[in-house]
């Protein structure tokens, strides 16, 4: 008989995790979540008669070997997304890019920059560089002063958070992660010259040409990514997968070689439980100990709004990042043309992720917000300037990109081996993988962690 595994997390890592997981010969899996559907945050909600991802959750960038399971899942209906990005910066708009585009900056500004950059670049080959402490630290390392400045304000902006008070690695969950403050040419230009240069600065992707052999997919049934949620529940179900969902875990404890998971419907004697959620708060309870990393973890609260208008009207482009920090809106995305819902109307629907700390005017009253982003997305171009709104909803997510906080890696370290010690047979995914792609290729190691 092949092993038992139960997977605590229904979202896309779980995922992830039971598709290597069902390769392995007599395998049997459970998967639990205490939410009573399957997908995570990649599951639409519903906004009128549209189904509507919180957020941009398409499979954006991901390996062929993905791109081939997610087909086969939605039995090929899928459709390409050829990226149509653009980006705003100091009432500037770049086509065709998706990261903040100094090159509207004053001359003496950029060219302070570009020598900022010459000299990090010499200072690189000499090696011994200190490691920057916290990630206003990292921008200034890899931008120079003068532009690691404006990034630090741009990224206090949209997380509400000081830069200085950030572990560097929260870089990997941002869009600024390169430099953009020339024009095409003299950025390739200044790219090509040094090995440091190249690995920090960025050109639009039509100037470089083809760069990897990702793609990027969408499912193409009018359900937006709760199609494939819906789809991807069954196909591994329809592998020996038993789902447990709508289910709070009530006990996990050891029971010799092997442990054992309570739930209010199951008892489940596994040789691995697989964690792959980040409720450390949870799984601490569960062992026994006190554990609580919520003061070192930053949410990024954000309204999120749905406007709905004439298709029409819509631009034709697949998402904007707005990096004005005195901008209302983050990320705009014409969510409801590339996932294909056009009412009988000829209604379709823009997403704006709307950066808002909670107890602030806006937040306290999001009935009123809808006003002012629908005319930032007119001045962004997103919708006609002629667009007429025909409906709206405006959400409060309290809680959306969690970046780290000075001194959250240092708790997880501490927390993961007290989790070792407590239960060797529980596994406790690190969180830190945050693209689609990433987490796809970290969950190719799972077998080998749970056989370890």
């Amino acid at each position: 008989m092949g092993k038992v595994y139960v997977v605590v997390g229904a979202g896309f890592r779980g995922f992830c995790d039971a598709l290597q997981l069902i390769k392995e010969p007599g395998a049997k899996i459970y998967m639990v979540d205490r939410e009573p559907f399957f997908g995570g945050i990649s599951c639409s909600g519903k906004v009128r008669d549209f189904s509507v991802d919180k957020g941009v959750h398409m499979f954006d960038g991901i390996t062929r070997e993905l791109a081939d399971n997610v087909t086969e899942i939605m039995d090929g209906r899928v459709r390409t997304i050829d990226f149509v990005s653009v980006s705003a910066f100091n009432g500037h708009l770049t086509e065709g890019f998706s990261l903040p585009d100094l090159s509207s900056l004053p001359d003496d500004t950029k060219t302070r920059i570009t020598a900022e950059l010459k000299l990090l670049a010499a200072d690189a080959g000499k090696g011994g560089a200190p490691v920057p402490r916290n990630l206003r630290g990292l921008f200034e390392a890899r931008y120079g002063a003068t532009a690691g400045g404006i990034f630090a304000g741009i990224f206090q902006s949209i997380y509400h958070i000081d830069a200085k008070l950030v572990q560097p690695d929260a870089i990997s969950k941002t869009s600024l992660g390169r430099l953009k403050h020339l024009d095409d040419p003299l950025m390739l230009a200044l790219k090509a010259s040094d090995p440091f240069l190249d690995a920090v600065l960025a050109a639009r992707r039509q100037a470089l040409g083809k760069v990897d052999e990702l793609v990027s997919i969408y499912p193409d049934t009018g359900e937006a990514m709760r199609g494939w949620c819906v789809r991807a529940r069954k196909w591994l179900e329809d592998r020996g997968v038993t789902m447990c969902l709508g289910q709070n875990i009530e006990s996990i404890e050891s029971t010799g070689d092997k442990v054992r998971l309570k739930t209010g419907a199951h008892t489940i004697d596994a040789n691995r439980i697989i964690w792959t959620n980040d409720n450390t708060q949870a799984l601490a309870c569960l062992l026994g100990f006190d554990f609580d990393t919520r003061d070192l973890v930053s949410n990024t609260p954000m309204l999120f709004a749905t406007l709905i208008t004439r298709a029409e009207h819509i631009k034709d482009f697949t998402y904007l990042q707005n990096f004005d920090p005195e901008g209302k809106t983050y990320r705009t995305a014409c969510a409801g043309i590339y996932s294909g819902q056009i009412d009988a109307d000829g209604n379709s629907f823009v997403t704006c992720e709307c950066p808002t700390p909670i107890d602030s005017e806006r937040w306290n009253n999001p009935g009123q917000a809808h006003h002012a982003i629908w005319q930032e997305c007119k001045a962004l171009g997103i919708v006609s300037p002629d667009a007429e709104l025909a409906d709206h909803a405006v959400l409060r997510l309290p809680c959306t990109f969690k970046v780290a906080k000075l001194g959250y890696d240092e708790e997880i370290r501490a927390f993961e081996a007290e989790v070792g010690r407590r239960m060797r047979a529980l596994i406790f995914r690190d969180v830190k993988p945050f693209f689609r792609r990433d987490i796809y290729l970290d969950s190719l190691r799972v077998r080998d962690l749970a056989n370890a």
